[in-house]
């Protein structure tokens, strides 16, 4: 991303900031296109273009420009819009719609390319579904239970696989596994091939939101309080730490050898090797999200502050804009 930080928040507003001081470089109210508010999915950074989905009463998925903030394109989506992360494979972009359809959308210019639907009833709706893509297939956990593999280029079904609950986390690839988990407190990998089932390991409580693969691991939220980091092969979960009260981040975040996690206002770090805590720094907000660079940590929290977080050390600068530096 360069020098440049993008925010988005649950009152309709998507920021640009300046990473060394917090000032606004550009903004974007989505309230002006229609009746949605609310950003959930990280956005994507494709060369020039920054795009992410909306959602509310109804959503788009924009495309902006990096530099200017200016609307390249925007793609309608009916209802409730896309909170799903948004993923690319070449030209292609794809996301999940909170009435669990996949959509494959042009980067260039936002039109549809082909939209694959689960059939599961949108009552059902659920916050993550992101899902996960290679070359040339596209993999999407539907809400009926089944994880579905398409051709990336045309949305032809290459396979089905039903695990019998409603898919909880988003879809992981990596080499030869597929990852997901389900409401019956279940984490599968599928051979990305055919779709059976190669490992199926129960879990103390329900995997929630993103799974997120680290080298040889697989993070995983566990219902509120536990955060595990399990082998990719699903033997045996390698370490697991638990939340004071409940984890707030909407996942867990990989930085310098670390995993980091929010725990209400409580920035967390563990050693990712072995779970050993690192060191854990107390802010005045709810952390829901956290970017990473080399050196600093941007906090993003439930009220919409945004804090610039240094290692122990470096100097405490204020930065402008609801933002500030904390050294811990």
């Amino acid at each position: 991303m360069g020098d440049l930080l993008i925010v988005s928040s649950c009152n309709g507003m998507i920021r640009a900031l300046d990473k060394r001081s917090g000032q606004v470089r550009w903004s974007y109210d989505v309230r002006k296109d229609g009746d949605q508010t609310e950003f959930h999915g990280d956005p994507l950074v494709a060369e020039d273009l920054i795009v992410i989905g909306t959602d509310g009463n109804m959503g788009h998925v924009y495309a902006f420009d990096r530099s200017t903030g200016a609307v390249q394109w925007k793609y309608r989506v009916e209802w409730r819009g896309v909170a799903s992360d948004i993923v690319r494979a070449g030209n292609s972009i794809y996301a999940v719609t909170l009435d669990d359809a996949l959509i494959c959308l042009d980067l260039q210019s936002g039109k549809a390319k082909w939209t694959f639907r689960s059939g599961a009833p949108p009552k059902l709706f659920y916050w993550n579904s992101s899902p996960a893509v290679t070359a040339d297939r596209v993999y999407f956990g539907g809400l009926d239970g089944i994880v579905y593999a398409l051709d990336a280029r045309s949305g032809k079904l290459i396979w089905r696989s039903d695990l019998g609950a409603r898919i909880t986390t988003s879809v992981a690839s990596q080499g030869q596994g597929i990852y997901v988990g389900t409401a019956k407190r279940h984490l599968y990998r599928l051979d990305p091939g055919s779709g059976r089932v190669l490992a199926d390991f129960a879990a103390e409580a329900e995997p929630r939101w993103r799974l997120i693969l680290a080298r040889e691991s697989l993070l995983v939220f566990l219902g509120s309080q536990s955060l595990a980091s399990l082998d990719l092969s699903l033997d045996k979960i390698r370490w697991s730490a638990k939340a004071s009260k409940d984890w707030t981040s909407a996942r867990p975040y990989v930085w310098r050898g670390t995993v980091l996690a929010g725990n209400g206002g409580e920035l967390v770090a563990f050693r990712a090797s072995d779970g050993t805590r690192e060191w854990s720094h107390q802010l005045s907000e709810t952390i829901r999200g956290i970017g990473v660079s080399d050196d600093v940590l941007y906090v993003g929290t439930l009220k919409g502050p945004v804090l610039a977080v240094r290692p122990a050390g470096m100097e405490l600068d204020n930065g402008q804009n609801g933002t500030s530096r904390p050294e811990f």
